[in-house]
Parts: C-alpha cells; sequence; structure tokens
C-alpha cells in the first residue's frame, strides 16, 4: 500500500519499502496582485491534519495573499491528491507560473528512470524515457508542434516535462502518476530541479505546461477559488509495460473506451488514387466526379471494405461544407447508390478554414493589428474561421448537418486546429480567446452533430496539434460514446503518407504505446501504394488502430510519398484483397479485444470470452527471422494444448510458446484456439 507523510513530503510503498519521494514537498507559486509587481512567492504557512484515510492542508502564500488547500485521500489502490487555490485579495490575482509536487532527491537514483504514458514514443518518434542521469543532466524535452503561417503562443514549460501520466520506476516495480482533468486541459509535469544544493525531481501535484494550461488556474477573481485536476498515484510492480495497463484501466473506469458492441466499418479512402486538388474547381471537374467515386466503390467493395469515406474534393470548395451537386448529384442519391450497387455507407472529413471566400467576413478570426486576410499556408492561402463565435458556430453545424442526417455514417473532424487568440468584439466569446476556448468549441460542435445524428461515428483530430510531432489536448479529454462524450475515436497521427518509412524509424511505435495505456479508438487510413506487397504497415494498423481505412490500389502522385518505390498495382491489391479477408474473419479481435504488448513487434489480440487469441508478429529487418515468444495460460485462458493457424505452437506448462518463421519486412498473423475457427 501507498504511504505518505505530508510533514516531510515523503511517499513510499509499504509492502517493499520503496521510496518514490524522499525531499520536501516542493511549492511555488508566481504572479502579481492587480496591477503590482510580479512576485515569486513561497509559503508563510502550512498546517497539516493527518488521519488513517488522508490528509487536510490548509497554506498561505502570503506575499500574494493566495490560499492554498491540499487533501490527500488513501485506498487500496493508491493516493489521490486534490490541489485548489483561493484569492484572498479584493484584486484580481494573475499567475505567471505554477509549480506544486513531491520531490525525489536524484543524486542516489543511477537505477530510476522517468517513463512517460502513453507517449513513450512521440509522434516524432522521440522517446520519452528518461534514467535519472539524463534528468540530472538536463537530457530532455517536450515534443512540440509548431506552425509557422499562425501566431505562436508561448510555451510555459522550460526545465520540465509534460504528459497524461508518468511511470517514475526502478527495476520490477514503480509509482504510476496520473493527472486527470476531464474540465479543462491539464496535464502531468515532471521537473527537474536544483533544490537546497541538489537536484531533485518534483512530480504530481499540479504545475504549468503547454500555453499556460490549465489556463483558468491561472486568473482569479476577488474571492474566486480554482480546484485543479485530481492526481493520482498507483504503486505497480513486475514490467514498466504494466504501469501502461494501469492507466489504461484508470481511463476505462472513467468510460473513455469503446462500447461492447462496438463494430466500426472498414473504411475505403477515395483520396489516395482520385487526388488531392485543393478546391481547384476546374481540376475537380475534371477528376472528381460521380463515375470516378464509383469506381472507387467498386474497389472498396473487392477489397472487403464497408464503407466509402470522402476527404477532399465533395465540396464546392473545401472548408465551404456545401455539398457540390454539379458534379455528385445529391447526397441521398449517392447513399443509396452505395448501399444498393456496392452494399457500402458513406463518410466524409469537415473541415474548419475555408480556401474560398464564401463565409461572411464577419466570422474570420481578428488577429490584433491586423486586417482580416488570407492566410498562406505553403502554397496554398485560406480564411481562418471563429468557431468560438456562437453564431458561426451554428451555421456550421447545420451545413455539416444537411448533408450527415441523409445517411452518413462516418464523420472526419479535421483541420480544426487553433491557430491563435481572437480579439474581434463583435464575437460572442471573450477576449481574447484560448486554446481552450477553441477546444471546447470543436467538441461542442461534434457534441451537437452526435445529437442531431446518432448514427454519426466521430473523429475528431486534436483541436490545437493536429498532426506531426506532439498532441495538445490530453486523449481522453470529454471523449465517451454515447451522450457521455463529445466525439468517439481519435486519430491516428497522420501514419497515413509514408508508413513504411514511420514504421522503420521508430516514429509509429506511438500507435504502440497509446495502444498499451488507451482503448479510446483510433482511426487512421493507408494507402496500400505506400506499404509493400507483404502488407507490413496494413497489418501494423490493423494491429494498433481500431477503426481501420486503406485505399490507393493505384495512388496518386498529389499524395504518395516522395519516396514511393515502384509496385505493380494489381499484384499490390490482390495481396491486400486477401489480407483484408483474414482481417475480416478476425476483426473482432482487432476492433474490441484486449490489446497485449508483449513486446514494440510482438502484439497479442484477446477477447474476454474466447481461449486463445490472435499474434502478429513484425520482422523489420532485411533477412528472414525465426520469433520466439510466450503467452501465459492466464492471457489465453488455456492450461493445455491448442490449434495454431500461422505458426508453430506447443504447450510448455505454465506457457504457450508460439515460433514462426517470418520473412523479411513482414508481419506474421498467428491463429491460436478458438480464433482458428473462424478460419
Amino acid at each position: 500500500m501507498l504511504k505518505a507523510d505530508l510533514n516531510n513530503g515523503r511517499l513510499w510503498c509499504s509492502r517493499r519499502g520503496t521510496v518514490f519521494a524522499d525531499r520536501p514537498y516542493r511549492y511555488q507559486l508566481s504572479g502579481r496582485v492587480g496591477a503590482g509587481a510580479s512576485i515569486i512567492d513561497q509559503l508563510t504557512s502550512r498546517d497539516v491534519e493527518a488521519s488513517t484515510d488522508g490528509a487536510r492542508i490548509t497554506a498561505t502564500f502570503g506575499a500574494l495573499n493566495v490560499q492554498l488547500r491540499q487533501e490527500f485521500n488513501y485506498s487500496e489502490s493508491g493516493v489521490e491528491e486534490s490541489i485548489t487555490l483561493e484569492n484572498l485579495n479584493t484584486e484580481p490575482v494573475v499567475f505567471s507560473d505554477i509549480g506544486f509536487g513531491f520531490a525525489a532527491g536524484l543524486s542516489n537514483r543511477d537505477n530510476w528512470r522517468l517513463c512517460a504514458i502513453p507517449f513513450r514514443v512521440q509522434l516524432d518518434g522521440s522517446r520519452h524515457d528518461y534514467p535519472a542521469v539524463d534528468l540530472r543532466d538536463g537530457n530532455f524535452h517536450n515534443a512540440v508542434y509548431e506552425e509557422k503561417s499562425r501566431p505562436e503562443i508561448p510555451l510555459y514549460e522550460d526545465g520540465r516535462l509534460r504528459s497524461e501520466a508518468w511511470s517514475w520506476w526502478c527495476g520490477d516495480e514503480g509509482l504510476v502518476i496520473i493527472k486527470y482533468n476531464n474540465a479543462d486541459i491539464e496535464l502531468s509535469v515532471a521537473a527537474p530541479l536544483e533544490a537546497d544544493g541538489e537536484q531533485v525531481l518534483r512530480f504530481g501535484g499540479a504545475a504549468t505546461c503547454l500555453y499556460g494550461e490549465p489556463t483558468a488556474g491561472h486568473h482569479l477573481a476577488p474571492g474566486q477559488a480554482f480546484t485543479f485536476g485530481a492526481t493520482f498515484y498507483m504503486p505497480v510492480e513486475g514490467k514498466i509495460e504494466n504501469a501502461f495497463t494501469a492507466y489504461r484501466d484508470f481511463l476505462d473506469a472513467r468510460g473513455h473506451g469503446f462500447p461492447s458492441d462496438y463494430n466500426p466499418p472498414v473504411n475505403w479512402n477515395e483520396l489516395y488514387d482520385i487526388g488531392w486538388y485543393h478546391s481547384d474547381a476546374n481540376l475537380l471537374k475534371e477528376n472528381y466526379t460521380l463515375a470516378a467515386l464509383r469506381r472507387e466503390a467498386a474497389k472498396a467493395k473487392d477489397c472487403g471494405c464497408e464503407l466509402l469515406y470522402l476527404d477532399p474534393g465533395w465540396e464546392v470548395a473545401e472548408g465551404t461544407t456545401l455539398w457540390d451537386e454539379s458534379r455528385l448529384g445529391s447526397v441521398e442519391d449517392l447513399v443509396e447508390l452505395l448501399d444498393r450497387e456496392f452494399g457500402l455507407t458513406l463518410g466524409f472529413r469537415t473541415v474548419l478554414r475555408s480556401y474560398r471566400d464564401d463565409w461572411p467576413r464577419q466570422y474570420i478570426v481578428q488577429h490584433p493589428g491586423k486586417p482580416k486576410e488570407k492566410l498562406k499556408w505553403g502554397d496554398l492561402t485560406f480564411w481562418e474561421l471563429c468557431l468560438c463565435d456562437d453564431t458561426f458556430r451554428k451555421e456550421k453545424i447545420e451545413r455539416i448537418q444537411n448533408i450527415a442526417d441523409k445517411g452518413i455514417r462516418f464523420l472526419m473532424v479535421d483541420e480544426m486546429d487553433w491557430r491563435g487568440p481572437c480579439h474581434d468584439p463583435d464575437h460572442s466569446h471573450d477576449m481574447p480567446t484560448t486554446a481552450v476556448d477553441h477546444v471546447r468549441a470543436v467538441y461542442d460542435l461534434c457534441r451537437e452533430l452526435r445529437r442531431r445524428c446518432p448514427q454519426l461515428i466521430v473523429e475528431c483530430h486534436d483541436p490545437v496539434w493536429p498532426w506531426f510531432t506532439s498532441i495538445y489536448v490530453p486523449t481522453y479529454f470529454q471523449q465517451a460514446f454515447g451522450n457521455a462524450g463529445a466525439y468517439d475515436e481519435n486519430w491516428g497521427f497522420e501514419y497515413m503518407w509514408d508508413c513504411i518509412e514511420d514504421l522503420k524509424s521508430g516514429k509509429a511505435l506511438a500507435l504502440y504505446y497509446y495502444n498499451l495505456a488507451c482503448n479510446i479508438p483510433l482511426y487512421l487510413h493507408i494507402t496500400m501504394a505506400a506499404d509493400n506487397d507483404a502488407c507490413l504497415f496494413f497489418w501494423w494498423a490493423a494491429s494498433t488502430v481500431r477503426h481501420l481505412g486503406v485505399g490507393g490500389k493505384h495512388g496518386h502522385e498529389s499524395v504518395d510519398p516522395k519516396e514511393k518505390l515502384p509496385h505493380d498495382p494489381d499484384k499490390r491489391f490482390a495481396a491486400y484483397k486477401a489480407q483484408m479477408k483474414l482481417y475480416q474473419k478476425l476483426k473482432p479481435y482487432f476492433v474490441r479485444g484486449t490489446f497485449h504488448g508483449l513486446d514494440e513487434h510482438i502484439h497479442l489480440h484477446t477477447l474476454p470470452d474466447r481461449v486463445g487469441g490472435v499474434l502478429v508478429v513484425f520482422n523489420l529487418s532485411d533477412t528472414v527471422q525465426v520469433i520466439e515468444t510466450r503467452l501465459t495460460g492466464e492471457k489465453i485462458r488455456a492450461n493445455c494444448e491448442l490449434p495454431v493457424l500461422g505458426g508453430v505452437g506447443e504447450w510448455e506448462d505454465p506457457d504457450f510458446r508460439i515460433q514462426c518463421e517470418v520473412p523479411a519486412m513482414s508481419p506474421a498473423v498467428v491463429s491460436i484456439g478458438d480464433a482458428t475457427g473462424n478460419l
């Protein structure tokens, strides 16, 4: 059981005696009262009331005249911490920085490590798993998304690390540190710093990161109080991967996952063969036609897909949210045609920015000191629209609904990234807007669309940092199916372009660690034109993404990776068709099974009511590999020999040994026990 002595800041596990924090709890608060000077404040008083069930601390920052209240509640699973700040002044107080947390001395912890959960591997491929020596030496960094076409907001995270959760680990045990806040954007901050002449790691508590999150906690009116998201401390033993599954269980218990009947359609994305024409009316008229969509639907049906997904091209111009009937006929007719001729449903993508002068100028974001004008993004220009304005958001919802309620099954909410504060006094929002204001506006749009169109599966990209390097919003933030949340699925982090390179470079390992730590479904579509004939990335996506999309029999120069290797389209399509047939037979294991990470390149999928499971093994080397792994009887619900397809299996009490020969740059799919009955 986890124990805490709040008088000296000690945090330890009583079962083994492992000490996770051994220095005084750290409190630091910076800010100003009214128009006064900036102050770096420390506690001037601190009272601790301890009991067998927890502790309560009341403290005061004297210079800022701010009261701090902390509550610690003990349970069998660990310790829960809550922190509240209250402004005791008759003037507002603004905090420039906040930093509270337990502290662990780093000088004698050479065998310790700090590992980010869920993104041990960030979206850009960087690893966030730091030995204590790296923490002492300052060898750490956060992954950050930058977009030079927008005003970049200052980041408040020098000398600190952020993650949804952390594992503070040594040997075969550690502490999982979780920050959970479903009302405000807040992450768990770990800060290596110097205190009392030594290097320590501050963790847990509450601290500032990102663009000053949590924003609401930094501005307190007279008498106002703010309570930060709770921090949970849980001891875990065994492998460090158990820390990831502990976080997954934590999120599941709070409704962040998928329903028991979850069964998303496999999407076919027409973009990869039709191409991307960036709102060029002439090129769209020539290439993005009803006849072209029928050809794509035929491929989708032949490949074994269940939904035709429309990426850029269905609109009059991207961002207008106006269906182009002149090229495609009516939505209703297309839905009926797809169902009648191909047995497919329909989905589409909606974006916020607008690439044509369609929306009234009053809805455009107002940046200070600048006229409302088109922005440049690469070779493209677009209008930046303010979703925080109620009038515009309602009109945007109406336009989306006008399409979605015609029988649409899937909606992607894309290109709604925050591009800086809006200062328009005529908009229905406070000025200036913040990142979290924009996030709430995006999720309000999703929530309202699901209410009006309950048949929709809604995937929503991160509303602030949607691509490539790092996400801004916690993976769980306001997610849940049905009325409990705003949207259903997260985006699969843009591994849709040059997928083999993403796998070889290690970037796509972010999908693996996400699945260890989170059951919220990801959606990702990939192009077979960028895969190989062994369908290597197809199976990587199938194994790590619960909602799968494919496309690209031939590929198109507008979307293919620059270094795409030549391939035989018919051969590649035939390979995908065969693998899709296998996938569809095993689909329940992948879309709603339990994901077990035996190794970064060895994945097991099981179902709660089935014996055995599906093992997917990846060989990323240039030579044939014989790969062997052992499955515990507990994982596969067995204690005897089981049938195996795709490899060789042998029961060696208490484990089931699996061996398979895997060609170079190839996957192996091994069905075990009940899973073989599907084949």
